[in-house]
């Protein structure tokens, strides 16, 4: 699974459901593919980062 996430001074912001960065990975809206979450972060102006499956 992949996420959006930017750095907003020194907190982590990830990209959630409604569009928006917000603190909190639990939070994070997760893309299966990592193509999918490239379009996303160029449209959005995130960084693109893989999270595991497992949990």
């Amino acid at each position: 699974m992949w996420i959006i996430e930017k750095k907003v001074g020194i907190f982590t912001h990830y990209l959630t459901y409604s569009g928006n960065f917000q603190p909190g990975i639990e939070k994070a809206k997760k893309f299966p593919s990592v193509e999918m979450a490239n379009v996303m972060a160029k449209a959005h102006g995130g960084v693109v980062r893989q999270i595991s499956q497992g949990g």
